[in-house]
This record gives C-alpha cells, sequence and structure tokens, in this order.
C-alpha cells in the first residue's frame, strides 16, 4: 500500500499515465477506423484480427473486469476520460446536476444502448470502424458533460460502466479510506471537499461528491488521488496524520457486506448484467447456445422478423430483460408459498447481493476464455494492424492458427470451475447474512439463489469442458 500511496501522491503521476493511456486509445481509435466492413462472416474473423478490435473486446474489458474484482476502480485512477471530462469542466458552465441525472438511472439507460443497439444491432464488438465510433461517442459525451454540468458528472453518473466496477469492487482487497477519522474531524480546511480546490489539475477535492471520511465501501470513488495530495498541499501545521485519505487494505466481509440494498438504477442494471454473463458463458458450448437462442428464434420466426435491429433489440430482452428476471423471481414465488412477508421490491434490491458473487466469478470466466482464446492471432497482428488482409488469408485458408494444448485447457478447465465455485461460496455467505439482517423466516429457500444461478454455469462449464 505504501508503494501505491506513494506513487499516486506523486503531482504528476495520474496526469502522465492518463495521457499516456489517451494516445493509446486515440490510436486504437485510429486502427479502428481504417478496417471498413460490412459482410457478417467477414466481420467475425476480422474481429480477431485487426489490433484495436482485438485489444480493447479481448482484453481491455475483460482487464476491466478482473482488475475491479481483485482492485476496486484501479481502472479508473488512469483512465483518460476522467482527465477529458475534468478539463472539460474546467472551462465548462458547471451548472448543477438535475435530479433525474443525479438519479443514477442515465448509466443504466446508456448501457442498455450499448448492449441492446451497439452489440445486438450494429456488432459494435466485430465491427472495427463501429468499435471506433462507440470509443469516440464515449469521448465526445464527455467532453459535453464536462462543459455543462460542475464537477466530475461524467465518472459519477453518466460513465455507462461505473455501475459494474462498483458492484465488482465489493470484493478487492484495495480500497480508499482514511486513515484516522479523528483527524478529519478536527480538520479546519476540509480541503478534500473545498470549492476553491474543486478544479485544480492535481491537489483537487472531490469530484464526484464524496467526503474521504464517510467512504464505506469501493463503489463510488474513482481513485483519482486528488483529495490526498490536496490534504497533503494545505496541511500548513504539519498534522503527522495527513495526507489522511489513500490506499488501505481491505478484509472480505467488510467490503462484501458494506452495501447490502441496491438502488433501482442499480438493480436494473444488475439484472441485466446477470443475463448478459448468463449468455456469454452458455454461448461458448453450442448445445446450451442451441437452448438459449431457442426462444428469441422462435419469437423472430412466429412474428416474421426481417429487420436485422428489431430482431437484435427483441433477442436482447429476452436474454438480458426476460429470463434474468424469471431466475430472479423463482426464489420469491417459493418464499410466497411459505408466506415469507418480504415484499418483491425488498427482495429484489437486497438479494441482488447474492447474484453478484455468481455474476462477476461468471465474468472471471469468460475473461478467462476470451483472453486465452485470442493468444494465437498475436503472431499475425502486428504484420497488418487493421486485419483486412490477413481476413482474407485466414478465409481463403492461408493463415493457420495453433491451439492451446491439452494440458493448458485442462488448466482452464479446472480455473473456471474453481472461480464458479468460489462465487457459489461467497453468494451463499451473503445469503446468510441477508437471511439474518432481514430476519427471513424460510432462511432455506433464499440458498436458492447461488443454487439455481450457480448451477447453470457449473453445469454448463462441466458438460461443455468434459464432455
Amino acid at each position: 500500500m505504501k508503494i501505491l500511496n506513494r506513487l499516486i501522491s506523486l503531482k504528476y503521476f495520474s496526469l502522465l499515465i492518463k495521457t499516456l493511456v489517451l494516445f493509446v486509445l486515440f490510436s486504437l481509435i485510429y486502427i479502428g477506423f481504417s478496417a471498413h466492413a460490412t459482410e457478417a462472416g467477414f466481420l467475425k474473423q476480422l474481429r480477431n484480427f485487426n489490433l484495436a478490435n482485438l485489444i480493447v473486446w479481448s482484453y481491455w474489458w475483460p482487464f476491466l473486469v478482473v482488475s475491479s474484482i481483485f482492485f476496486g476502480r484501479i481502472w479508473c485512477m488512469i483512465c483518460p476520460i476522467e482527465m477529458i471530462t475534468s478539463f472539460a469542466s474546467l472551462i465548462g458552465l458547471k451548472k448543477e446536476r438535475p435530479a433525474w441525472l443525479k438519479s443514477g438511472w442515465m448509466i443504466t439507460i446508456f448501457y442498455i444502448l450499448i448492449l441492446f443497439v451497439g452489440i445486438n444491432g450494429f456488432a459494435i464488438h466485430r465491427s472495427p470502424m463501429y468499435m471506433a465510433i462507440y470509443l469516440s461517442v464515449i469521448v465526445g459525451l464527455s467532453i459535453l458533460i464536462g462543459l455543462i454540468y460542475k464537477k466530475n458528472t461524467f465518472c459519477k453518473y453518466v460513465c455507462p460502466i461505473g455501475i459494474l466496477l462498483g458492484l465488482y469492487s465489493r470484493f478487492s482487497f484495495l480500497g480508499w479510506r482514511v486513515k484516522a477519522n479523528d483527524s478529519c474531524a478536527s480538520c479546519k480546511d476540509k480541503s478534500c471537499v473545498s470549492k476553491i480546490d474543486l478544479y485544480r489539475v492535481n491537489e483537487k477535492s472531490c469530484g464526484v461528491d464524496l467526503f474521504p471520511k464517510n467512504i464505506a465501501d469501493n463503489s463510488e470513488c474513482i481513485l483519482c488521488g486528488g483529495c490526498r495530495k490536496v490534504c497533503d498541499k494545505n496541511n500548513s501545521e504539519n498534522f503527522s496524520t495527513r495526507p489522511n485519505p489513500g490506499f488501505v487494505k481491505l478484509k472480505l466481509k467488510g467490503s462484501l457486506f458494506s452495501k447490502l440494498e441496491l438502488t433501482a438504477a442499480e438493480l436494473a442494471f444488475t439484472m441485466i448484467i446477470s443475463g448478459f454473463v448468463i449468455y456469454e458463458i452458455l454461448s461458448e458450448w453450442s448445445v446450451t447456445k442451441s437452448i438459449l437462442m431457442f426462444t428469441p428464434k422462435a419469437l423472430n420466426n412466429s412474428l416474421a422478423i426481417s429487420n436485422h435491429f428489431v430482431a437484435g433489440f427483441l433477442k436482447s430482452v429476452v436474454l438480458f430483460v426476460v429470463f434474468p428476471f424469471i431466475i430472479w423471481t423463482i426464489p420469491y414465488l417459493i418464499s410466497k408459498i411459505f408466506k415469507e412477508k418480504i415484499s418483491f421490491l425488498q427482495y429484489l434490491k437486497s438479494f441482488a447481493a447474492g447474484f453478484i458473487p455468481i455474476m462477476a466469478a461468471a465474468h472471471l470466466c469468460k475473461a478467462v476464455l476470451k483472453m486465452t482464446s485470442r493468444i494465437p492471432y498475436f503472431e499475425h497482428v502486428f504484420s497488418n494492424i487493421d486485419g483486412l488482409q490477413n481476413t482474407q488469408l485466414f478465409l481463403k485458408g492461408q493463415i493457420s492458427m495453433f491451439t492451446l494444448g491439452q494440458q493448458p485447457q485442462l488448466m482452464i478447465s479446472v480455473l473456471l470451475i474453481l472461480l464458479i465455485g468460489l462465487g457459489i461460496f461467497v453468494s451463499s455467505i451473503t445469503i446468510k447474512k441477508l437471511n439474518s439482517t432481514l430476519n427471513i423466516e424460510n432462511k432455506a429457500i433464499m440458498y436458492l439463489i447461488p443454487i439455481v444461478y450457480g448451477l447453470i454455469f457449473l453445469a454448463t462449464i462441466l458438460q461443455w469442458r468434459f464432455q
């Protein structure tokens, strides 16, 4: 922790890292725009041969999942979008955020648009050009939001991965807290929340409406380090406890149970993600994918839908809304048979915490599968970074790909099972805590959450990897 705190305390460390990552981001956007194709079969291969698409979807996105689970919102510390929107806010109108924006629903709606329209409509995960447009929209929107509203509004209320990072960071052993609460209570300058220091480049007060002393979980702090720097800068009396905010090591149970009830926006986001990870894992095996896709295909056929975007939207609604809603509802309906008194909304907002560990484990599994399966492409990708020529050669059979051997595949399979098993275990611990906190009478029923949801993944992996 000392090394991390020293690094983030360096005046230009964060700025330098974010500038380097910004250069990488613009390079990826450029490479993405250089590869335009429309044919579905060609795009399916181009996504792996185009350097930008390969990095963004097969390594950057898995990195977000893995890093947030183990290190909290560490990505936010190096994210160039935070730097961009902060500079825009510095010269912007600094308007108050309306209530609808502060509700958190903007993040959920933004993510729904990306998943329902971007991925299942425009295939931004396959088309390098559409991927580049998507990243450009993120950059443009961060500038626009920064120019209009005060503080760091984009990161707090708009960033489409904000809720996801917040949900998964509850498992992290790394957190941002103050080391001495008494020091904050007696502090006279309150630099960490001061309006005077709000728009400074480095030593700045919190831009996401947090008071470091009151931070109890990892869900909202974006680890910019500004509060630590300004706490140190304004330490005119040289108190030994300053700078007070910083990285600390957390215990799992402390961070896991710090936020058991979700907001309505977080609940909707979580339910959609719970359906998304089912699709991500089950689609890896042709058998479970065909079962999963039966209903969307049957609906498309019965409604005679020919429009690609409408079909993609309907598929998204079924897979990411209807299916998870049914799974989430099963334990509640059974509990009502035994006359459990908890309301449906209370059940959803609270027991969503029981689904999150399995979601995170399944997301980790997908990250492992994606990153390892794309390793063979690095043999070719740097010889033709836009990927167009290599894709044509591959489709003609003139490029062959090496495959991972039996031993590595076995190790991956065992790792997947261990991850899902761990997710089920942590989910069970969470259910036990929720049962106690909410005074649930029929406690055994709620354990259907890790049993039903967890077994979906466990059974699929066992059948697929060991058939």
